[in-house]
């Protein structure tokens, strides 16, 4: 499966990470249609921006981001989580989420972004 010009929604408080996913998902021919550090910008953007598909860290800062889960699933578009908390910080309304343990590399991200926009 190709993920070429797919539509991305990074949501990431790391700025490092971010720009790394960032990186990775330019190498990968997606297209990155907005970022968000922050839970409540996160869900604006969850909202109203056109995707394909989101990668979501679950701590914000202190907050997690099940909120922007929750809005996503209710656009249908898939996600995935980017965390180090592992699948054991996912609840179980999310379970069927892939979780992308960080640290992470861009084939480990392409893995997760597959299975997130396939349910394979």
């Amino acid at each position: 499966m190709t993920l070429r010009g797919m539509r991305v929604l990074v949501v990431e408080d790391d700025s490092l990470i971010c720009m790394m996913i960032e990186e990775f998902l330019d190498d990968l021919g997606c297209k990155v249609a907005a970022t968000a550090a922050e839970l409540q910008d996160g869900l604006a953007k969850a909202r109203t921006t056109a995707i394909d598909v989101a990668v979501l860290d679950i701590n914000l800062d202190g907050q997690l981001s099940y909120p922007i889960a929750v809005e996503l699933k209710g656009r249908e578009i898939p996600f995935l989580f980017a965390t180090g908390y592992g699948q054991s910080g996912v609840p179980l309304d999310f379970k069927s989420a892939p979780v992308l343990s960080k640290p992470f590399g861009m084939h480990d991200l392409q893995m997760a972004l597959c299975r997130a926009t396939t349910g394979s």
